[in-house]
């Protein structure tokens, strides 16, 4: 018996925004269908905006409730340190803190984000590490290979989703979620950054029972020239610029929830 192929990724559209009244709502129109996987992605938080709510506790505190219900399993992009891999693991955490920029802040949004989709009944997992990958990851010389750290961070994503689809999931909660950057997560991969990405081969996986939903706060849009430059960025000024919760259509399984500009910490 011939297997079925994987479903085609639909073609990007032309951007479509539309405003929203909140992050929920906007999450709420694409779960009529939820099942599979959706990936969520992020730009990083950086020390430089530490004091605008990031898209991490946002994802938390308002769109998390309104997935968790399909869901049965939560892998999120971070893996926790355990302290047994030596002079490389310590290296290679505190070299990856430093050049990330990343706000002292962020451990704690992580560490609520995994307590609060367990209090909502979704199984939360994290990448695991081991020590001949830090070993890689140090490099000669000192320096962190950054090419080596998106590859086994993506190949880590990739792994723990297949086997988040294998693992038992309750009865009406079909769906595995995954919070990260938004790299990792593309459908329509910049080619110099496709083998970074994981969206096309989960894609085929689930054959089609994948989406693609990236989570962009404006101030972090506003001080981002590559994201200035892309085709949904004029689409986003003309429907307010961040006045209002703003969802875009980039294709049938693609989504961008930019939300309202002025919610600080």
């Amino acid at each position: 018996m011939l297997a079925r192929p994987a479903a085609p990724i639909p073609a990007a559209d032309a951007p479509r925004a539309v405003k929203v009244a909140s992050p929920r709502a906007a999450i709420a129109t694409l779960l009529p269908d939820a099942g599979g996987v959706i990936a969520f992605g992020e730009l990083h938080q950086t020390r430089t905006t530490a004091k605008v709510r990031s898209s991490l506790a946002r994802f938390t505190d308002e769109i998390l409730p309104a997935v968790a219900p399909y869901a049965s399993h939560l892998i999120v992009e971070t893996w926790i340190t355990r302290g047994t891999c030596g002079e490389e693991e310590k290296h290679v955490t505190e070299e990856v803190a430093r050049t990330t920029e990343r706000p002292v802040e962020t451990e704690s949004e992580i560490m609520k984000l995994l307590r609060r989709a367990k209090e909502l009944g979704v199984a939360p997992h994290v990448l695991d590490v081991g020590c001949d990958e830090y070993k890689v990851l140090a490099g000669a010389g000192g320096a962190v290979d950054y090419d080596k750290l998106l590859t086994i961070t993506n190949q880590h994503l990739q792994r723990a989703i297949g086997q988040g689809l294998l693992f038992a999931r309750a009865s009406g909660r079909p769906l595995v979620i995954v919070y990260g950057g938004a790299l990792h997560n593309d459908l329509f991969p910049d080619p110099a950054l496709a083998k970074y990405t994981f969206g096309r081969a989960v894609h085929a996986a689930t054959r089609g029972a994948y989406r693609e939903v990236d989570l962009y706060v404006p101030e972090m849009v506003d001080t981002t020239p590559a994201l200035k430059a892309e085709p949904w960025y004029r689409a986003w000024q003309r429907a307010g610029g961040g006045a209002s919760d703003v969802v875009i259509a980039r294709s049938a399984r693609s989504t961008i929830v930019i939300f309202r500009r002025g919610r600080a910490q």
